[in-house]
């Protein structure tokens, strides 16, 4: 019962503590079509438009969990929803990048979290002030073995589309793991309040990549040396 509610408090404070301030356009536009786990065409002033999701890669439709990520997003993206679309940019298929919204929660970590996509680190500057929550969805995602992340012999959508097919997780991503204290539900703070040992905040550090509970401070790999 407590697992389950730290799992579930952890969920909504992710989905609730997204708020991008730099992105360039921000619209409303509803959904035409879902075309896979990280495109979709929308209606933006009576034009369609192609948009691929900021900041993540979703499996491709013919690699496994990819059909699974594709009907995820039309369940969320319906056609004729109306969508916040905040633009971060062009790619290089002239394609906008943005980050969906739908009643003020972003889409693009709503696939991540619940691991229906993963986070794309070659492409992560588009979400700058966002990226730890990022991290943070994924490696919550990966802990739950959620989605994607079930699988047991993994290859990242970027290597699938360059013809690998026995490759390892993202290097940036959390290892699996099951010994994380209540904190990480909210925000981890180095004292015994929060961990019961050094080594645990080791966990911490490792499991959450781009280190966004500010644990590392010095930067040196080791999270809260003062519990030494």
């Amino acid at each position: 019962m407590i697992k389950a509610f730290i799992q579930t408090t952890f969920a909504l404070a992710l989905l609730g503590s997204l708020i991008p301030v730099f992105a360039k356009q921000s619209s409303f536009v509803s959904v035409v079509r879902v075309k896979d786990g990280d495109g979709v065409v929308v209606n933006k002033n009576g034009k369609e438009v192609e948009v691929h999701l900021a900041c993540i890669d979703a499996p491709e439709p013919t690699q496994p969990w990819g059909q699974e990520s594709t009907e995820k997003l039309k369940q969320l993206l319906p056609p004729g929803q109306k969508v916040e679309l905040r633009e971060t940019g062009k790619d290089r298929y002239n394609r906008t990048v943005a980050e969906l919204f739908l009643n003020g929660q972003s889409v693009n970590l709503r696939m991540v979290q619940d691991g229906d996509a993963v986070v794309y680190p070659e492409y992560l500057n588009n979400c700058e002030s966002t990226k730890n929550q990022y991290w943070q969805a994924e490696g919550y995602a990966k802990i739950q073995k959620s989605g994607f992340w079930s699988q047991e012999n993994l290859v990242m959508p970027w290597d699938f589309r360059r013809g690998k097919r026995n490759t390892q997780a993202n290097s940036h991503s959390p290892a699996p793991v099951t010994n994380l204290p209540a904190c990480v539900s909210r925000d981890c703070n180095c004292n015994f309040n929060d961990f019961e040992s050094y080594e645990q905040a080791q966990v911490v550090l490792k499991a959450f990549p781009g280190d966004p509970f500010d644990l590392d401070r010095n930067n040196d790999g080791e999270a809260c040396e003062s519990l030494r």
